[in-house]
Protein backbone atom coordinates (compact mmCIF):
# COMPACT_ATOMS: atom_id res chain seq x y z
CA UNK A 1 0.00 0.00 0.00
CA UNK A 2 1.29 3.41 -0.85
CA UNK A 3 -0.53 6.65 -0.32
CA UNK A 4 0.41 9.59 -2.50
CA UNK A 5 0.05 12.93 -0.66
CA UNK A 6 3.34 13.83 -2.26
CA UNK A 7 3.15 17.39 -3.50
CA UNK A 8 5.21 18.54 -0.53
CA UNK A 9 7.34 21.59 -1.28
CA UNK A 10 10.94 20.32 -1.34
CA UNK A 11 12.75 23.53 -2.25
CA UNK A 12 14.71 23.87 0.99
CA UNK A 13 15.73 20.20 1.45
CA UNK A 14 16.62 19.92 -2.24
CA UNK A 15 18.72 23.08 -2.08
CA UNK A 16 20.75 21.61 0.78
CA UNK A 17 21.18 18.32 -1.11
CA UNK A 18 22.46 20.31 -4.10
CA UNK A 19 24.83 22.28 -1.87
CA UNK A 20 26.40 19.16 -0.38
CA UNK A 21 26.51 17.65 -3.85
CA UNK A 22 28.68 20.62 -4.81
CA UNK A 23 30.85 20.04 -1.74
CA UNK A 24 31.36 16.47 -2.90
CA UNK A 25 32.19 17.59 -6.43
CA UNK A 26 35.72 18.90 -7.14
CA UNK A 27 34.69 22.59 -6.97
CA UNK A 28 35.77 22.90 -3.32
CA UNK A 29 39.12 21.26 -4.10
CA UNK A 30 39.61 23.53 -7.12
CA UNK A 31 39.51 26.54 -4.80
CA UNK A 32 41.23 25.13 -1.71
CA UNK A 33 44.05 23.65 -3.84
CA UNK A 34 44.37 26.58 -6.23
CA UNK A 35 47.99 27.02 -7.32
CA UNK A 36 49.24 30.55 -8.00
CA UNK A 37 51.73 31.15 -10.78
CA UNK A 38 55.41 31.02 -9.77
CA UNK A 39 58.29 33.13 -11.07
CA UNK A 40 61.75 34.37 -10.04
CA UNK A 41 62.93 37.83 -8.99
CA UNK A 42 66.62 37.15 -9.60
CA UNK A 43 67.73 39.58 -12.34
CA UNK A 44 69.85 36.98 -14.14
CA UNK A 45 67.35 34.13 -13.99
CA UNK A 46 65.75 32.85 -17.19
CA UNK A 47 63.72 29.72 -17.80
CA UNK A 48 65.25 27.20 -20.20
CA UNK A 49 62.40 27.81 -22.67
CA UNK A 50 59.24 29.94 -22.81
CA UNK A 51 57.28 29.48 -19.57
CA UNK A 52 54.09 28.55 -21.42
CA UNK A 53 55.87 25.45 -22.76
CA UNK A 54 56.99 24.24 -19.35
CA UNK A 55 54.98 21.93 -17.13
CA UNK A 56 54.51 22.86 -13.49
CA UNK A 57 57.00 20.19 -12.46
CA UNK A 58 59.59 21.65 -14.83
CA UNK A 59 58.94 25.20 -13.53
CA UNK A 60 59.43 24.03 -9.94
CA UNK A 61 62.55 22.10 -10.85
CA UNK A 62 64.20 25.11 -12.51
CA UNK A 63 63.18 27.51 -9.73
CA UNK A 64 64.48 25.14 -7.06
CA UNK A 65 67.80 24.68 -8.83
CA UNK A 66 68.55 28.20 -10.04
CA UNK A 67 66.41 30.79 -8.20
CA UNK A 68 67.18 32.30 -4.80
CA UNK A 69 64.17 34.65 -4.57
CA UNK A 70 60.86 33.17 -5.64
CA UNK A 71 57.94 35.33 -6.68
CA UNK A 72 54.39 34.20 -5.91
CA UNK A 73 52.37 36.07 -8.50
CA UNK A 74 49.04 37.69 -7.48
CA UNK A 75 46.22 35.14 -7.48
CA UNK A 76 42.43 35.62 -7.71
CA UNK A 77 41.90 33.40 -4.64
CA UNK A 78 44.16 32.81 -1.63
CA UNK A 79 44.15 29.07 -1.15
CA UNK A 80 45.44 26.60 1.42
CA UNK A 81 48.43 26.05 -0.89
CA UNK A 82 49.63 29.61 -0.24
CA UNK A 83 49.09 29.56 3.53
CA UNK A 84 50.91 26.26 4.00
CA UNK A 85 53.52 26.82 1.21
CA UNK A 86 52.58 23.71 -0.79
CA UNK A 87 53.90 24.88 -4.15
CA UNK A 88 56.40 22.28 -5.31
CA UNK A 89 57.84 18.85 -4.68
CA UNK A 90 56.38 16.62 -1.97
CA UNK A 91 54.43 19.54 -0.50
CA UNK A 92 52.55 19.93 -3.81
CA UNK A 93 51.71 16.25 -3.74
CA UNK A 94 50.46 16.67 -0.15
CA UNK A 95 47.93 19.25 -1.37
CA UNK A 96 46.55 16.64 -3.76
CA UNK A 97 46.31 14.25 -0.83
CA UNK A 98 44.01 16.64 1.03
CA UNK A 99 41.39 16.14 -1.69
CA UNK A 100 42.04 12.38 -1.64
CA UNK A 101 41.51 12.27 2.13
CA UNK A 102 38.10 13.93 1.79
CA UNK A 103 37.19 11.36 -0.85
CA UNK A 104 38.24 8.62 1.59
CA UNK A 105 35.85 10.21 4.09
CA UNK A 106 33.03 10.03 1.56
CA UNK A 107 33.92 6.40 0.90
CA UNK A 108 33.83 5.60 4.64
CA UNK A 109 30.54 7.46 5.01
CA UNK A 110 29.05 5.56 2.08
CA UNK A 111 29.65 2.30 3.93
CA UNK A 112 28.32 3.42 7.31
CA UNK A 113 25.51 5.87 6.55
CA UNK A 114 23.87 3.62 3.96
CA UNK A 115 23.37 0.89 6.56
CA UNK A 116 22.34 3.38 9.26
CA UNK A 117 19.75 4.98 6.96
CA UNK A 118 18.08 1.66 6.22
CA UNK A 119 18.12 0.56 9.88
CA UNK A 120 17.34 3.73 11.89
CA UNK A 121 15.38 5.70 9.28
CA UNK A 122 16.08 8.43 6.75
CA UNK A 123 15.23 11.47 8.87
CA UNK A 124 17.44 10.99 12.01
CA UNK A 125 20.44 9.83 10.01
CA UNK A 126 20.09 12.79 7.62
CA UNK A 127 19.85 15.23 10.54
CA UNK A 128 22.96 13.85 12.24
CA UNK A 129 24.92 13.77 8.98
CA UNK A 130 24.08 17.38 8.09
CA UNK A 131 24.85 18.61 11.62
CA UNK A 132 28.25 16.90 11.59
CA UNK A 133 29.03 18.31 8.14
CA UNK A 134 28.21 21.88 9.15
CA UNK A 135 30.18 21.62 12.40
CA UNK A 136 33.39 20.27 10.92
CA UNK A 137 33.05 22.35 7.75
CA UNK A 138 33.16 25.48 9.90
CA UNK A 139 35.98 24.01 12.02
CA UNK A 140 38.07 23.36 8.89
CA UNK A 141 38.22 27.12 8.32
CA UNK A 142 40.23 27.43 11.56
CA UNK A 143 42.66 24.56 10.89
CA UNK A 144 46.21 25.54 11.95
CA UNK A 145 47.92 23.03 9.64
CA UNK A 146 47.07 21.22 6.43
CA UNK A 147 47.04 17.93 8.33
CA UNK A 148 44.29 19.21 10.68
CA UNK A 149 42.43 20.65 7.69
CA UNK A 150 42.60 17.26 5.97
CA UNK A 151 41.31 15.49 9.11
CA UNK A 152 38.34 17.87 9.34
CA UNK A 153 37.60 17.46 5.64
CA UNK A 154 37.63 13.68 6.13
CA UNK A 155 34.78 14.05 8.62
CA UNK A 156 33.02 16.46 6.27
CA UNK A 157 33.38 13.78 3.59
CA UNK A 158 31.52 11.24 5.73
CA UNK A 159 28.74 13.80 6.17
CA UNK A 160 28.58 14.42 2.42
CA UNK A 161 28.01 10.69 1.97
CA UNK A 162 24.99 10.81 4.29
CA UNK A 163 23.49 13.63 2.20
CA UNK A 164 24.14 12.00 -1.16
CA UNK A 165 22.83 8.61 -0.07
CA UNK A 166 20.35 8.82 2.83
CA UNK A 167 19.01 12.36 2.36
CA UNK A 168 18.67 11.86 -1.38
CA UNK A 169 16.67 8.64 -0.87
CA UNK A 170 14.60 10.46 1.79
CA UNK A 171 13.58 13.16 -0.70
CA UNK A 172 12.84 10.79 -3.58
CA UNK A 173 10.63 8.58 -1.42
CA UNK A 174 8.26 11.55 -1.03
CA UNK A 175 7.87 12.53 -4.67
CA UNK A 176 6.23 11.11 -7.78
CA UNK A 177 8.25 9.24 -10.47
CA UNK A 178 7.83 12.10 -12.97
CA UNK A 179 9.27 14.56 -10.42
CA UNK A 180 12.61 12.77 -10.07
CA UNK A 181 14.20 14.31 -13.16
CA UNK A 182 12.69 17.68 -12.15
CA UNK A 183 14.59 17.41 -8.86
CA UNK A 184 17.86 16.63 -10.61
CA UNK A 185 17.25 19.37 -13.17
CA UNK A 186 16.44 22.31 -10.88
CA UNK A 187 18.28 21.38 -7.68
CA UNK A 188 21.71 20.29 -8.82
CA UNK A 189 25.34 21.07 -8.48
CA UNK A 190 25.31 23.45 -11.47
CA UNK A 191 23.38 25.98 -9.40
CA UNK A 192 25.36 25.05 -6.31
CA UNK A 193 28.58 25.63 -8.22
CA UNK A 194 27.42 29.15 -9.03
CA UNK A 195 26.68 29.79 -5.35
CA UNK A 196 29.96 28.23 -4.22
CA UNK A 197 31.99 30.22 -6.75
CA UNK A 198 30.18 33.42 -5.75
CA UNK A 199 30.94 32.77 -2.07
CA UNK A 200 34.63 32.20 -2.86
CA UNK A 201 34.69 35.29 -5.07
CA UNK A 202 33.27 37.44 -2.26
CA UNK A 203 35.45 35.90 0.48
CA UNK A 204 38.64 35.61 -1.58
CA UNK A 205 40.20 33.45 1.15
CA UNK A 206 39.89 29.73 1.75
CA UNK A 207 39.28 30.01 5.51
CA UNK A 208 36.31 32.36 5.30
CA UNK A 209 35.00 30.48 2.25
CA UNK A 210 35.03 27.18 4.20
CA UNK A 211 33.02 28.78 7.02
CA UNK A 212 30.49 30.57 4.81
CA UNK A 213 29.78 27.65 2.48
CA UNK A 214 29.26 25.32 5.46
CA UNK A 215 26.81 27.70 7.16
CA UNK A 216 24.70 27.88 3.99
CA UNK A 217 23.22 24.51 4.97
CA UNK A 218 22.26 25.53 8.50
CA UNK A 219 18.57 26.36 7.72
CA UNK A 220 17.81 22.72 6.86
CA UNK A 221 18.17 21.57 10.48
CA UNK A 222 14.94 23.21 11.79
CA UNK A 223 13.18 22.18 8.57
CA UNK A 224 14.06 18.52 9.22
CA UNK A 225 12.52 18.78 12.70
CA UNK A 226 9.18 19.63 11.07
CA UNK A 227 9.27 16.95 8.35
CA UNK A 228 8.13 13.37 9.09
CA UNK A 229 10.01 10.15 8.55
CA UNK A 230 9.57 8.54 5.13
CA UNK A 231 6.24 6.65 5.06
CA UNK A 232 7.79 4.16 2.63
CA UNK A 233 10.49 3.37 5.18
CA UNK A 234 7.87 2.82 7.89
CA UNK A 235 5.93 0.54 5.53
CA UNK A 236 8.96 -1.69 4.90
CA UNK A 237 9.42 -2.02 8.67
CA UNK A 238 5.70 -2.92 8.98
CA UNK A 239 5.17 0.03 11.31
CA UNK A 240 1.86 1.01 9.77
CA UNK A 241 0.63 3.24 12.59
CA UNK A 242 3.70 5.46 12.29
CA UNK A 243 3.35 5.32 8.51
CA UNK A 244 -0.23 6.62 8.79
CA UNK A 245 0.88 9.48 11.06
CA UNK A 246 3.73 10.36 8.67
CA UNK A 247 1.36 10.42 5.70
CA UNK A 248 -1.03 12.66 7.63
CA UNK A 249 1.88 15.02 8.29
CA UNK A 250 2.87 15.03 4.62
CA UNK A 251 -0.71 15.74 3.59
CA UNK A 252 -0.96 18.61 6.08
CA UNK A 253 2.33 20.14 4.92
CA UNK A 254 1.23 19.74 1.30
CA UNK A 255 -2.11 21.41 1.95
CA UNK A 256 -4.18 18.47 0.64
CA UNK A 257 -6.76 16.25 2.40
CA UNK A 258 -5.66 12.91 3.83
CA UNK A 259 -8.02 10.14 2.68
CA UNK A 260 -6.51 6.67 3.18
CA UNK A 261 -8.26 3.36 2.75
CA UNK A 262 -8.88 2.76 6.46
CA UNK A 263 -10.01 -0.86 5.96
CA UNK A 264 -6.82 -1.86 4.16
CA UNK A 265 -4.72 0.04 6.67
CA UNK A 266 -6.38 -1.72 9.64
CA UNK A 267 -6.00 -5.14 8.02
CA UNK A 268 -2.32 -4.65 7.24
CA UNK A 269 -1.66 -3.08 10.63
CA UNK A 270 -3.38 -6.00 12.41
CA UNK A 271 -1.41 -8.59 10.45
CA UNK A 272 1.92 -6.88 10.96
CA UNK A 273 1.76 -5.34 14.43
CA UNK A 274 2.99 -8.50 16.10
CA UNK A 275 5.81 -9.09 13.65
CA UNK A 276 7.54 -5.85 12.80
CA UNK A 277 10.54 -6.22 10.53
CA UNK A 278 13.56 -6.00 12.81
CA UNK A 279 15.95 -7.74 10.43
CA UNK A 280 19.20 -5.84 9.94
CA UNK A 281 20.06 -5.70 6.24
CA UNK A 282 23.65 -5.38 5.10
CA UNK A 283 25.62 -5.09 1.90
CA UNK A 284 25.47 -8.87 1.62
CA UNK A 285 21.75 -8.62 0.83
CA UNK A 286 22.62 -6.94 -2.47
CA UNK A 287 24.10 -10.23 -3.68
CA UNK A 288 21.57 -12.80 -2.44
CA UNK A 289 19.26 -12.64 -5.44
CA UNK A 290 20.37 -12.60 -9.06
CA UNK A 291 18.24 -9.63 -10.23
CA UNK A 292 19.48 -7.34 -7.44
CA UNK A 293 23.07 -8.61 -7.73
CA UNK A 294 22.96 -7.96 -11.48
CA UNK A 295 21.74 -4.39 -11.00
CA UNK A 296 24.31 -3.75 -8.26
CA UNK A 297 27.20 -4.84 -10.48
CA UNK A 298 26.05 -2.93 -13.57
CA UNK A 299 25.03 0.31 -11.85
CA UNK A 300 28.02 0.20 -9.50
CA UNK A 301 30.47 -0.11 -12.40
CA UNK A 302 28.87 2.94 -14.06
CA UNK A 303 29.19 4.94 -10.85
CA UNK A 304 32.88 4.01 -10.64
CA UNK A 305 33.69 5.01 -14.22
CA UNK A 306 31.59 8.19 -14.13
CA UNK A 307 33.17 9.27 -10.86
CA UNK A 308 36.70 8.76 -12.14
CA UNK A 309 35.92 10.70 -15.32
CA UNK A 310 34.03 13.53 -13.60
CA UNK A 311 36.41 14.14 -10.72
CA UNK A 312 39.55 13.69 -12.79
CA UNK A 313 38.52 16.13 -15.52
CA UNK A 314 36.98 18.72 -13.21
CA UNK A 315 39.85 18.74 -10.73
CA UNK A 316 42.12 19.44 -13.67
CA UNK A 317 40.00 22.44 -14.74
CA UNK A 318 41.80 24.57 -12.16
CA UNK A 319 45.00 23.95 -14.12
CA UNK A 320 43.59 25.39 -17.35
CA UNK A 321 44.41 28.86 -18.57
CA UNK A 322 41.93 31.75 -18.68
CA UNK A 323 40.01 33.79 -16.12
CA UNK A 324 39.68 31.56 -13.07
CA UNK A 325 36.33 32.79 -11.73
CA UNK A 326 34.76 33.30 -15.13
CA UNK A 327 35.45 29.71 -16.18
CA UNK A 328 33.88 28.38 -12.96
CA UNK A 329 30.80 30.63 -13.31
CA UNK A 330 30.33 29.65 -16.94
CA UNK A 331 30.79 25.96 -16.14
CA UNK A 332 28.10 26.12 -13.45
CA UNK A 333 25.74 28.04 -15.74
CA UNK A 334 26.18 25.68 -18.68
CA UNK A 335 25.61 22.65 -16.42
CA UNK A 336 22.44 24.17 -14.96
CA UNK A 337 21.09 24.98 -18.43
CA UNK A 338 21.91 21.49 -19.73
CA UNK A 339 19.95 19.92 -16.86
CA UNK A 340 16.88 21.99 -17.75
CA UNK A 341 17.16 20.68 -21.31
CA UNK A 342 17.26 17.13 -19.93
CA UNK A 343 14.08 17.82 -17.95
CA UNK A 344 12.30 18.96 -21.11
CA UNK A 345 13.43 15.84 -22.99
CA UNK A 346 12.35 13.55 -20.17
CA UNK A 347 8.95 15.26 -19.89
CA UNK A 348 8.00 15.66 -23.54
CA UNK A 349 9.86 12.80 -25.24
CA UNK A 350 8.63 9.51 -23.71
CA UNK A 351 11.25 7.48 -25.59
CA UNK A 352 14.05 9.40 -23.85
CA UNK A 353 14.66 6.74 -21.20
CA UNK A 354 17.40 6.26 -18.60
CA UNK A 355 19.63 4.40 -21.05
CA UNK A 356 19.59 7.29 -23.51
CA UNK A 357 20.07 9.73 -20.63
CA UNK A 358 23.35 7.99 -19.91
CA UNK A 359 24.57 7.03 -23.39
CA UNK A 360 24.06 10.23 -25.42
CA UNK A 361 25.96 12.51 -22.98
CA UNK A 362 28.63 9.83 -22.61
CA UNK A 363 29.28 9.85 -26.37
CA UNK A 364 29.41 13.66 -26.40
CA UNK A 365 31.82 13.67 -23.45
CA UNK A 366 34.21 11.26 -25.19
CA UNK A 367 34.23 13.47 -28.30
CA UNK A 368 34.91 16.61 -26.21
CA UNK A 369 37.86 15.19 -24.30
CA UNK A 370 39.34 13.51 -27.36
CA UNK A 371 39.31 16.97 -28.99
CA UNK A 372 41.02 18.52 -25.95
CA UNK A 373 43.67 15.82 -25.98
CA UNK A 374 44.34 16.46 -29.66
CA UNK A 375 44.60 20.21 -29.11
CA UNK A 376 47.08 19.72 -26.28
CA UNK A 377 49.25 17.36 -28.29
CA UNK A 378 49.46 19.63 -31.34
CA UNK A 379 52.59 21.81 -31.14
CA UNK A 380 52.42 25.61 -31.07
CA UNK A 381 55.07 27.80 -32.66
CA UNK A 382 55.16 30.36 -29.81
CA UNK A 383 53.29 31.47 -26.70
CA UNK A 384 51.43 34.25 -28.51
CA UNK A 385 49.56 31.74 -30.67
CA UNK A 386 48.65 29.59 -27.65
CA UNK A 387 45.89 31.93 -26.40
CA UNK A 388 43.30 30.87 -28.97
CA UNK A 389 44.04 27.21 -28.36
CA UNK A 390 43.68 27.64 -24.59
CA UNK A 391 40.32 29.37 -25.11
CA UNK A 392 39.11 26.47 -27.26
CA UNK A 393 40.26 23.99 -24.61
CA UNK A 394 38.39 25.86 -21.87
CA UNK A 395 35.16 26.00 -23.87
CA UNK A 396 35.30 22.31 -24.82
CA UNK A 397 36.19 21.36 -21.24
CA UNK A 398 33.14 23.22 -19.88
CA UNK A 399 30.89 21.43 -22.39
CA UNK A 400 32.47 18.08 -21.51
CA UNK A 401 32.00 18.61 -17.76
CA UNK A 402 28.33 19.42 -18.38
CA UNK A 403 27.82 16.19 -20.29
CA UNK A 404 29.47 14.20 -17.50
CA UNK A 405 27.09 15.80 -15.03
CA UNK A 406 24.14 14.57 -17.08
CA UNK A 407 25.49 11.02 -16.94
CA UNK A 408 25.54 11.44 -13.14
CA UNK A 409 21.78 12.06 -13.32
CA UNK A 410 21.30 8.71 -15.02
CA UNK A 411 23.48 6.96 -12.43
CA UNK A 412 21.60 8.43 -9.46
CA UNK A 413 18.14 7.87 -10.94
CA UNK A 414 18.77 4.25 -11.94
CA UNK A 415 20.28 3.48 -8.51
CA UNK A 416 17.24 4.86 -6.67
CA UNK A 417 14.81 3.18 -9.07
CA UNK A 418 16.21 -0.37 -9.00
CA UNK A 419 16.66 -1.15 -5.28
CA UNK A 420 13.81 -2.08 -2.87
CA UNK A 421 13.20 0.34 0.01
CA UNK A 422 14.64 -2.01 2.63
CA UNK A 423 18.05 -1.90 1.02
CA UNK A 424 17.78 1.27 -1.04
CA UNK A 425 20.30 3.37 0.89
CA UNK A 426 22.58 0.32 1.21
CA UNK A 427 22.41 -0.08 -2.57
CA UNK A 428 23.04 3.60 -3.25
CA UNK A 429 25.76 3.54 -0.59
CA UNK A 430 27.48 0.61 -2.29
CA UNK A 431 27.35 2.41 -5.64
CA UNK A 432 28.70 5.52 -3.92
CA UNK A 433 31.44 3.40 -2.36
CA UNK A 434 32.53 2.29 -5.82
CA UNK A 435 32.32 5.89 -7.03
CA UNK A 436 34.56 7.09 -4.19
CA UNK A 437 37.05 4.38 -5.05
CA UNK A 438 37.26 5.96 -8.50
CA UNK A 439 37.37 9.44 -6.97
CA UNK A 440 40.40 8.48 -4.89
CA UNK A 441 42.37 8.28 -8.12
CA UNK A 442 41.11 11.62 -9.45
CA UNK A 443 43.50 13.96 -7.56
CA UNK A 444 46.38 11.87 -8.82
CA UNK A 445 45.05 12.28 -12.38
CA UNK A 446 45.06 16.06 -11.93
CA UNK A 447 48.60 15.84 -10.56
CA UNK A 448 49.67 13.94 -13.70
CA UNK A 449 48.80 17.04 -15.75
CA UNK A 450 51.76 18.73 -14.05
CA UNK A 451 53.94 16.18 -15.86
CA UNK A 452 52.14 16.01 -19.22
CA UNK A 453 48.93 17.95 -19.81
CA UNK A 454 47.01 15.49 -22.05
CA UNK A 455 47.29 12.53 -19.64
CA UNK A 456 44.08 13.21 -17.62
CA UNK A 457 42.01 13.54 -20.79
CA UNK A 458 43.43 10.34 -22.29
CA UNK A 459 42.38 8.49 -19.12
CA UNK A 460 38.92 10.09 -19.14
CA UNK A 461 38.34 9.06 -22.78
CA UNK A 462 39.37 5.47 -22.07
CA UNK A 463 37.13 5.22 -19.00
CA UNK A 464 34.27 6.85 -20.92
CA UNK A 465 34.42 4.23 -23.68
CA UNK A 466 34.38 1.46 -21.05
CA UNK A 467 31.34 3.02 -19.36
CA UNK A 468 29.53 3.44 -22.68
CA UNK A 469 29.95 -0.24 -23.55
CA UNK A 470 28.52 -1.31 -20.18
CA UNK A 471 25.57 1.03 -20.63
CA UNK A 472 24.80 -0.16 -24.16
CA UNK A 473 24.86 -3.87 -23.35
CA UNK A 474 23.78 -4.17 -19.71
CA UNK A 475 22.08 -1.07 -18.27
CA UNK A 476 18.35 -1.62 -17.49
CA UNK A 477 15.81 1.12 -18.09
CA UNK A 478 13.92 2.15 -14.93
CA UNK A 479 12.08 5.27 -16.08
CA UNK A 480 8.72 5.69 -14.35
CA UNK A 481 9.21 2.82 -11.88
CA UNK A 482 7.01 3.09 -8.77
CA UNK A 483 9.36 2.72 -5.79
CA UNK A 484 6.63 1.00 -3.79
CA UNK A 485 6.46 -1.72 -6.46
CA UNK A 486 10.04 -2.66 -5.63
CA UNK A 487 9.26 -3.39 -1.98
CA UNK A 488 8.10 -7.06 -2.02
CA UNK A 489 10.97 -8.99 -0.48
CA UNK A 490 10.88 -12.37 -2.22
CA UNK A 491 14.25 -11.56 -3.74
CA UNK A 492 15.70 -10.85 -0.28
CA UNK A 493 14.55 -14.14 1.27
CA UNK A 494 17.40 -16.58 1.34
CA UNK A 495 19.05 -19.17 3.55
CA UNK A 496 21.61 -17.32 5.66
CA UNK A 497 23.42 -20.58 6.35
CA UNK A 498 24.30 -20.93 2.69
CA UNK A 499 27.02 -18.94 0.98
CA UNK A 500 26.24 -15.92 -1.15
CA UNK A 501 27.21 -17.87 -4.27
CA UNK A 502 24.85 -20.73 -3.38
CA UNK A 503 21.99 -18.33 -2.69
CA UNK A 504 22.47 -16.55 -6.01
CA UNK A 505 22.38 -19.91 -7.77
CA UNK A 506 19.13 -20.82 -5.99
CA UNK A 507 17.55 -17.49 -6.82
CA UNK A 508 18.57 -17.76 -10.46
CA UNK A 509 16.91 -21.18 -10.71
CA UNK A 510 13.77 -19.89 -8.99
CA UNK A 511 13.45 -16.78 -11.13
CA UNK A 512 14.82 -18.28 -14.34
CA UNK A 513 17.06 -15.21 -14.60
CA UNK A 514 20.09 -15.97 -16.70
CA UNK A 515 20.64 -12.54 -18.18
CA UNK A 516 19.52 -8.97 -17.74
CA UNK A 517 16.22 -8.26 -16.05
CA UNK A 518 13.78 -7.29 -18.85
CA UNK A 519 13.63 -3.52 -18.95
CA UNK A 520 9.87 -3.43 -19.36
CA UNK A 521 9.29 -5.42 -16.14
CA UNK A 522 12.00 -4.19 -13.82
CA UNK A 523 9.45 -2.95 -11.34
CA UNK A 524 7.60 -6.28 -11.39
CA UNK A 525 10.36 -8.77 -10.75
CA UNK A 526 11.23 -7.16 -7.44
Amino acid sequence: MSLQPQSLKWAEPSRVWAHFDAADKPISKIFYNFNPSLSCQDPNFHFSKPKCKLSKVEICSELTANCSKWLIEPAPFRSMVQDFHMYCGSAAYDSAWVATIQFIGVLFGAITYGHLGDHFGRKPVSFVGIFIGITFGVASGFAPTWQVFAAFRFIVGTSIASILIVFYAYILEFIEPEQRVFLRSFFNWGYARLVFTLACFICGYWRSAAIVTSLLSLPILPVLLVLPESPKWYATKKRFREMKNAEKRVAWLSGIPYDPDEKILEEESGKSEAKQDTKIYTMRDLFTSWPIAYRTIVVGSLWFSTSLSAFGSDLNSGNLAGNFYLSQFVSGGVTAFAKIFVFLLDTYVPSFDRRRLHQYPQIAMIICYAAIMALMILPESDCNSQGSRDLAIIIINIIGVSFIEITWDACYLVAVECFPTKIRTIGIGTCSLLARTGALLAPQMAYLSDIYRPIPYAIVCSIGIFSLLISCFFLPDTKGVDLAALDPTVELDYNRRKSVTENIGIQRRLTGAVAAVPRATIGEDA
